[in-house]
């Protein structure tokens, strides 16, 4: 082969691996998100308002995904069918987070029950949820009620 084949072998290979390895950072960068329990999550926060001086007002110019883990706190479920809003706090051991979730409710999703929810923290200090993971019972356990029938 000559010098000019070579050379634009070489030049269309870096395109291509170029190409391929930004559609890899941009496809992994998108599924990446930070995960928190509810007590970490407002620790962070409190720490970055200290910070940055802006004292009560969460910092919002940071796109991050981020899940929080906790508990649905009791008492604090507010459904809207009309718009499909649900309304909760999810707590930790020390404090808890008002979360808004726009979407089908999850069929398992109750007070006192544990969860994930994915998105961001908005201007108002609400949590903006975009998903609801509950935590599934397992098919598998038997119930106290179903083992002293079969006696």
């Amino acid at each position: 082969m000559n010098s000019r084949k070579v050379t634009k072998v070489i030049i269309g290979t870096v395109v291509i691996g170029s190409a391929i390895a930004y559609f890899l950072y941009e496809a992994i960068e998108s599924s990446w998100a930070y995960y928190y329990s509810v007590d970490e999550f407002v620790e962070s926060q409190l720490v970055e308002t200290l910070q940055n001086g802006n004292a009560g007002t969460p910092k919002t110019d940071d796109n991050r995904i981020i899940r929080l883990a906790g508990l649905v706190k009791p008492g604090t479920i507010v459904r809207s069918a009309e718009k499909m809003q649900l309304d909760f706090e999810l707590a930790g051991q020390k404090s808890s987070v008002p979360v808004r979730f726009y979407g089908v409710m999850p069929k398992n999703f109750t007070a006192d029950k544990e969860v994930v929810v994915e998105g961001k923290i908005s201007d108002n200090e609400v949590f903006q949820a975009n998903k609801i993971l509950t935590k599934c019972e397992s098919k598998y356990k038997v119930k106290l009620n179903e083992k002293s029938d079969s006696k």
